[in-house]
């Protein structure tokens, strides 16, 4: 069964891992292969550039000179300008690669971490921006600014070393000047990192915000508020265009500065190689400083500053990839600390809640306080207590949408938050289902492929469904457009009932029926009771009789050790 990652409560802040630095350079290995290919197509470029400068200075002091035969030079140049043309493509194709390799492989650890529950107070607007926008920056920072920044540090030795053999003057230049771009990078770097944290932050609120009025917009239409809430998207969506508008002046600002440093080194070693050449100035080399040297250096000149030039055009994709390490990092080793089982348990679950204690973040009351309790494979445990006492939130942990803020819950002695939906082994019907776009046995298949048709009618029935317009044909939308509200959560408690897995957490099953279809939801119910273990949080005294263990969550005398029978 989907999963509906938009919670109820307030979304939590992620705790800042301890490295982003460490963690983003961690996610290289899905790639290691990719990015060293880019990392020698990259670097392949700049013996090229120097070898490309020295061939168009040999050239051009030969026709200056009216040497007979160029050929061989010339010969050379194409060569070499090829060998660019193929280190290039061959760069783009690798950087591609890499970043789709990248952001996939975070991608799907992501995704996982979610279905585990890890994160479980992410609302679905951030729980996508995390899978889409965040792990693509940090795939977009390795084909870049990663391997750009290896790039330009052994590059600009290589650079160095061309020009002090041929004039020591103009390698002091390009050794003062080059250190200016780096430093510039550093004094802008804090304010473009928190640029983009505040677009990712807003990114992540209009995400939840604008997918919030999506999914209520039938409600939105009944009351006539779609001009109201269509003004107030507009203005989140306002804030995140200037959030946005700011990240993209800093670095347009941040290229124009270091293109200005960049023309000014160069027009530097113009001046000194124009009076050299006119024997206005006698320091540095001497008479060997002539046309085609002088040429070759000055065209050494912005080929120099070049990958210092990408290194900071790529900047802003560190800020973001690091601002995007900030949330999955923790979220990935939230993930990490369990294991899920791959395999689908035929068996009832034991369930295990050890000194459980949850609080949603930003509220200052605590819902559970280390509760504890066993419930035994196949029995059925009732949550009860008044509305907002948590019953819905002890069901969310116990499915791993969730995760406590202390103690551990436990799956047959496994330790959960591992969404057992992700495997098979837990089934969940809540008070607001989430369909696909289909018929009702596409959505019943979901959980069971292989049921025939009959295995359908019959669950429809036990859930008083079996009258619908087209029966098992009758269309759906995400909503559950073609049903009522009530349908269609009778739908989700079939498709749960249908299902094999073996924990069934049920929220308020019985809610608004009349006392016909409860009966007949309670006699399903109880028809699974040893085979299934049932987890069902109800107001209805009808349905607390299934009971073999009780739980009231709230004022009450009742012990939340668990055991106590209703």
């Amino acid at each position: 069964m989907p999963i509906d990652l938009h919670q109820d409560s307030p979304a939590a802040s992620a705790e800042p891992p301890a490295s982003p630095g460490l963690w983003l350079d961690a996610q290289r290995q899905h790639a290691k292969n990719m990015v060293r290919w880019l990392y020698l197509s990259a670097l392949a470029d700049t013996p090229l550039a120097i070898i490309q400068a020295g061939l168009l200075a040999w050239l051009a002091a030969g026709l200056l000179n009216s040497e007979p035969s160029l050929w061989l030079p010339a010969s050379l140049l194409l060569l070499t300008l090829a060998l660019r043309a193929l280190a290039g493509a061959a760069r783009a194709r690798f950087s591609a690669g890499a970043a789709a390799d990248i952001s996939q492989a975070v991608r799907g650890a992501v995704a996982e971490a979610l279905l585990r529950g890890a994160g479980g107070t992410l609302t679905a607007g951030e729980a996508s921006t995390a899978l889409l926008e965040q792990a693509g920056a940090v795939g977009r920072y390795h084909a870049g600014f990663a391997v750009q920044r290896r790039v330009a540090s052994v590059a600009t030795v290589l650079f160095l070393l061309a020009a002090f053999s041929m004039d020591w003057i103009v390698g002091v230049i390009f050794l003062c000047t080059a250190p200016l771009i780096p430093v510039f990078m550093m004094l802008v770097g804090s304010g473009a990192q928190r640029a983009a944290d505040r677009q990712l932050e807003s990114l992540r609120f209009l995400g939840g915000y604008f997918l919030d009025r999506l999914r209520g917009v039938l409600t939105l239409r009944a009351f006539a508020r779609e001009a109201a809430e269509q003004r107030a998207v507009d203005t989140v969506n306002g804030e995140y265009r200037k959030r946005t508008m700011k990240v993209l002046r800093i670095a347009f600002l941040t290229s124009a500065v270091l293109e200005l440093f960049a023309a000014l080194s160069v027009a530097l070693v113009a001046l000194y190689v124009g009076l050299h050449l006119l024997n206005l100035i006698a320091i540095g080399p001497g008479p060997r400083l002539d046309f085609a040297t002088g040429l070759w250096l000055l065209l050494l000149a912005p080929e120099f500053y070049q990958p210092l030039r990408q290194l900071a055009a790529g900047y802003h994709d560190r800020a973001a990839a690091r601002a995007a390490a900030e949330v999955l990092a923790p979220l990935l080793q939230d993930s990490g600390a369990t294991t899920v089982s791959a395999d689908v348990s035929t068996t009832a679950t034991t369930l295990t809640l050890d000194q459980v204690s949850f609080r949603y973040p930003g509220s200052e009351e605590t819902l559970l306080h280390d509760c504890s309790l066993t419930v035994t494979a196949g029995a059925c445990l009732v949550l009860r207590g008044d509305s907002g006492t948590g019953k819905s939130t002890l069901l969310k942990l116990i499915a791993g949408l969730l995760a406590p803020d202390t103690g551990e819950i436990r799956h047959d002695g496994r330790p959960a938050p591992l969404l057992a939906q992700a495997t098979g082994n837990l089934a969940w019907a809540g008070q607001h289902p989430w369909f696909i776009h289909g018929t009702v046995a596409d959505n019943l298949r979901l959980v069971a492929p292989d049921a025939d048709d009959t295995a359908l009618h019959r669950v429809l029935a036990e859930c008083g469904l079996d009258h619908l317009p087209a029966g098992l044909d009758t269309a759906l939308d995400e909503n559950g457009g073609g049903l009522s509200g009530g349908q269609g959560r009778r739908l989700a408690l079939a498709r749960a009932l249908l299902s094999p897995a073996p924990l069934l957490l049920l929220d308020e099953p019985t809610a608004e029926l009349d006392e016909t279809l409860e009966q007949s939801i309670i006699a399903a119910l109880r028809a699974r009771k040893g085979q299934r273990t049932l987890v069902i949080a109800t107001h209805s005294p009808a349905l607390a009789t299934l009971a073999d263990q009780s739980l009231w969550l709230g004022p009450s005398p009742v012990s939340m050790e668990g055991q106590a029978h209703g």
